[in-house]
Order: structure tokens, then C-alpha cells, then sequence
């Protein structure tokens, strides 16, 4: 394994892969329906693929770890905060960009740490075959401070036309460009969930498409934090489908603490509502 040379990985289809190191310029998987477990895959690739992933139908990573293998911990990032508070995280040079699904496999995500990068960039999910994030700690985007890349969490989907997907239960914390959440196309995105996650940072740190067009859209139970800085806001453009549409949002909180970085608010708004139409707080849910 070396840093310098890329790395390829063939599987028989359905095999469980677990607990294995894998340090490349570049891991390039091959096989159908595999399950990666507490595998730790790492290397640096500025502007380009960590993994490159050629499945059909599926792909699993539980408990797995993806890295700069330059850094045995994100630079600034000493285990008391979500993600680094201070510029640049790991530097350009030493980063890798994605992990990109090449064919239509959908991914199932589960209890990963992922940071050092640029984005996740895999499918969002067809009809009857979803795409799950549950449990996974993304934080700690590369090169912040220059900003050559954009800085996603899941995402980019530049493509629109994605979903269903579920996301649930992650921490999302980085500072950056764009989004936690990262469904920037004008296509209609349908049936996403976003629910019971941590979000602090980013630019607008969720973004469910670039027009107002998507349907049966579920975000509750969410914590936007203001212990990061944010560069704009909570929701891209604050476009909301509604109950018209089958859309829900319900019980998303403020968090906000006394030296908090995102300055827009302050210990005053700390456990208020925040509504999918502006930044403003409220004592009350929204029921739109």
C-alpha cells in the first residue's frame, strides 16, 4: 500500500470485508452487493477520488473510517468540539476530494467517521432502492481556508431527480462553502428524510435543490447549532414544498451557547424553533 500507487480491491459479489486497512492514491472497489466493516481506508488525492466504487445495485460501509493518511486526527480538531473551529482543517495538499459511486449502486451508511475531504459523492437513491445515512460523523472538510474545493457532507448531487434517501441521526459539523446536506440540482428531488441530526457550519448547511419543486420531503427533529461558523444560512434559499406537497418540517431547534462562533445567534435563541422560511427563531413550531 503506498500513497503513490492506486489500489485495486475485486470482490466476489455479497462478500463481507472487515476490519482491513486499505492506503492508497486511489481504492478502486469492484464487486456487487459488498459490506465493508471497520475497514480503514485512507491516502491523499487532492482533487480527486479516495474510493471509486463500481457496483450495480449496492454498497455497504459500517463502522469504517475514511482519512488524509497524513493526519492521524483532523488538525485543529482535539475531541472537544464537533469539528476544528479554525482554518484550514487538513491542508489542500494533503486531502483526498470524494468517495463517488461510478455505476447506480445506492449506498448504505452506517456509524463511519469521514473528514479530511471535499464531499460524498454517491447516488441518492431509485425507487424501491434507497440510499441510508444513519449514525456517521462527517466533519472536518479539507481546505477550508483557500476554498478550491466546495465543501459537502453527503453530496454534491449536482443532477437533481434523487431520492428516496434517508438521513438520520448524523453528525454534520464542518466549517465551509456549501452544504451538509448537498442536493443542489433543479431536478425534483422526492421522499429524502432528514431527521434527529446534528448540523453546524457549512455554507447554507442544507440545500434540497436550487428551485422550489421537491415533494414528500420530512425534515424533523433536527439540532442546527450555531457553535461553528456559517457562512449564509440553514436552508438554501429557503425553499420549502409544504404540507401542498407532503412535505413536513417539525421540531428543528436552535442550539446556541455562550461563545458560540456563528454569531447570528445568541444564547437567547437557544432552544427556539427554527422555521424553513428565514433565520429567524420562534417559540413556536412551524405547522406549514
Amino acid at each position: 500500500m503506498s500513497d503513490t500507487k492506486p489500489l485495486t480491491l475485486r470482490f466476489p459479489d455479497n462478500s463481507v470485508i472487515s476490519f482491513k486497512r486499505f492506503r492508497a492514491l486511489k481504492v478502486y472497489i469492484y464487486g456487487d452487493n459488498l459490506t465493508f466493516v471497520g475497514c480503514l481506508f485512507e491516502g491523499t488525492s487532492p482533487d480527486d477520488n479516495l474510493v471509486q466504487i463500481y457496483s450495480d445495485k449496492k454498497i455497504k460501509f459500517l463502522y469504517s473510517t475514511f482519512k488524509p493518511s497524513s493526519f492521524s486526527r483532523p488538525p485543529g480538531n482535539d475531541g472537544t468540539v464537533s469539528s476544528a473551529h479554525s482554518k484550514p482543517g487538513t491542508p489542500y495538499k494533503k486531502s483526498w476530494q470524494y468517495v463517488t459511486t461510478m455505476k447506480e449502486a445506492v449506498a448504505v451508511m452506517d456509524h463511519n467517521d469521514i473528514w479530511g475531504n471535499a464531499g460524498m459523492l454517491m447516488v441518492t437513491g431509485f425507487p424501491g432502492r434507497p440510499s441510508t445515512w444513519t449514525n456517521n460523523y462527517i466533519h472536518d472538510m479539507a481546505d477550508t481556508a483557500r476554498d478550491v474545493y466546495h465543501h459537502d457532507g453527503i453530496g454534491p448531487q449536482s443532477e437533481g431527480n434523487g431520492g428516496p434517501m434517508t438521513v438520520h441521526h448524523n453528525t454534520l459539523a464542518s466549517l465551509g462553502n456549501t452544504n451538509a446536506l448537498a442536493l443542489q440540482g433543479g431536478g425534483v428531488y422526492e421522499n429524502i428524510k432528514f431527521t434527529n441530526n446534528y448540523v453546524s457550519g457549512w455554507g447554507y448547511a442544507v440545500s434540497i435543490g436550487t428551485v422550489n419543486n421537491a415533494k414528500n420531503i420530512t425534515v424533523t427533529d433536527n439540532v442546527f447549532s450555531a457553535e461553528l461558523e456559517q457562512l449564509y444560512g440553514f436552508l438554501y434559499g429557503n425553499f420549502w414544498s409544504g404540507s401542498a406537497r407532503g412535505s413536513t418540517w417539525r421540531r428543528n431547534v436552535i442550539q446556541a451557547r455562550p461563545g458560540d462562533d456563528n454569531r447570528a445567534y445568541s444564547a437567547a435563541d437557544h432552544g427556539k424553533y427554527l422555521w424553513p422560511t428565514g433565520a429567524e427563531t420562534h417559540t413556536t413550531d412551524y405547522t406549514g
